[in-house]
């Protein structure tokens, strides 16, 4: 009995709600057609666009709640800063130019003696040290041309002083012609002009230096051991090299893609740490190596310096600065013409984001009367880079970009960052980020 009455009430809840449904207007339930395609179509997404959780690291392709957290998504927009935005990240730009390609190369070295100017105290006869002048003393002595330097007690001399007085006495003249030629090649002239005026035989000469210079520090362990008193000097043995103190070369190494811009001849400012700049010092660039060296990547240049001695020193640490020029075809031009230099684009170091094969600038496209500035992003064929003489870098543009255009410097890589959020092309993706939102959570 309790059964059928359930069934009862039951047929009848659902013939009243039938009867309700039937008199609502259809309004009330469904929305018209033409309204549901207007409200897609207002909400439907750009093409492309992204959104992005303000507190998770998602980005989606629509519209709506997270769904990680359940926040609403904001619209990543690429290339476009506010007045605020653009206070807020410190950016700053800076316009391109069209000048000269110059540039200052910088090298460090040690000045040393140049040793062109080397010369050798060498006895043309052998024998035994007697006695030792100032000449001999060791490091850094001035020596004089015609000071003294050793005196030799020499049988091979005394026997041809004998040769030469019997000569003269049995009145052989070319034998005597012979003799003086070769006290001659001895540098020994006057002892022979002696036995010639009759004076005695001497027992010992007196070897002297040809040249003047200062003895090279190098040589003192040498010249205390070989030149010591009672040692035999044999004939043609060096005694001494002297240097011209006032000849020095400075001996640096500059890297192979800025040693091409350095020329033989060219004209070198150099300064020291303690003496700072030397413009009295005449600097030439004598020799550029032809070969790279293979362990630090870089060419050998010598400097010849003269005029140093007063103010350098073998040994002193130099700074040397190339000023260099490019012609129109990126190869060096003469520095001191301007006729041959090139005319390029030129932008800070700074504008140029890159991944060691692409090169990329954000370039100001447009900006309004509310401060609001649009970016576009600006692929890059790159020249030389380039240092000035206040140590800035900048970049010569080949491709890409036009005097005037006004590019990003700092800042640059959030815009590109705020890019490849949204999508767009940006350094890393040329083509824009095109992988599915899956692919982005975490």
């Amino acid at each position: 009995m309790r059964t059928f009455l359930s069934w009862v009430v039951t047929l009848a809840g659902l013939a009243a709600g039938a009867a309700t449904v039937a008199l609502l207007p259809s309004s009330t339930l469904f929305h018209a057609a033409a309204g549901h395609q207007h409200a897609d179509a207002a909400s439907a997404p750009v093409a492309g666009a992204r959104w992005a959780c303000p507190m998770m690291d998602f980005i989606g392709t629509k519209p709506g709640a997270c769904p990680v957290c359940g926040m609403a998504m904001t619209q990543v927009v690429a290339g476009e800063l506010s007045r605020e935005q653009t206070r807020r990240m410190g950016l700053e730009t800076s316009v391109a130019t069209l000048g000269p390609a110059t540039a200052t190369v910088r090298a460090y070295g040690a000045a040393e003696y140049d040793h062109r100017f080397t010369r050798l105290v060498i006895p043309r006869v052998a024998g035994r040290i007697v006695k030792r002048f100032e000449a001999t003393y060791g490091c850094c002595e001035e020596v004089e041309a015609g000071a003294p330097v050793v005196e030799l007690y020499s049988p091979e001399l005394i026997a041809a002083q004998g040769e030469l007085q019997a000569a003269l006495k049995l009145n052989e003249p070319t034998l005597v012609t012979s003799l003086r030629e070769r006290f001659a090649r001895w540098h020994l002239a006057e002892v022979a002009d002696a036995i010639v005026a009759g004076q005695p035989v001497r027992d010992t000469v007196i070897i002297t230096s040809p040249f003047s210079g200062q003895v090279l520090q190098q040589d003192t362990d040498m010249i205390n051991e070989t030149l010591a008193v009672g040692r035999e000097i044999m004939a043609d043995a060096p005694m001494l090299r002297l240097v011209d103190p006032d000849k020095l070369v400075l001996v640096v190494h500059v890297p192979e893609h800025r040693a091409n811009w350095i020329a033989t001849g060219q004209s070198v400012l150099i300064e020291s740490d303690d003496a700072g700049p030397l413009p009295q010092v005449k600097a030439t660039v004598t020799r550029v190596a032809a070969e790279i060296n293979p362990s630090n990547r870089a060419r050998e240049v010598r400097i010849h310096l003269s005029g140093a001695r007063a103010v350098l020193s073998p040994g002193s640490l130099v700074n040397a600065r190339f000023q260099v020029a490019l012609a129109s075809d990126l190869k060096p031009a003469d520095p001191a013409d301007r006729t041959t230099w090139g005319q390029f684009v030129l932008i800070p170091k700074t504008a140029v984001l890159s991944t060691g094969v692409r090169h990329v600038a954000w370039k100001i496209t447009s900006r309004d009367a509310k401060g609001r500035a649009q970016f576009a992003l600006a692929p890059l064929a790159l020249g030389p880079r380039l240092e000035d003489e206040n140590g800035n870098d900048l970049y010569v543009v080949r491709a890409g970009l036009a005097a005037g255009d006004e590019v990003a410097t700092q800042g640059a890589f959030l815009i590109d960052s705020q890019a490849q959020l949204a999508g767009t092309p940006s350094l890393l993706f040329p083509a824009g980020a095109t992988a599915p939102a899956a692919a982005h959570s975490h």
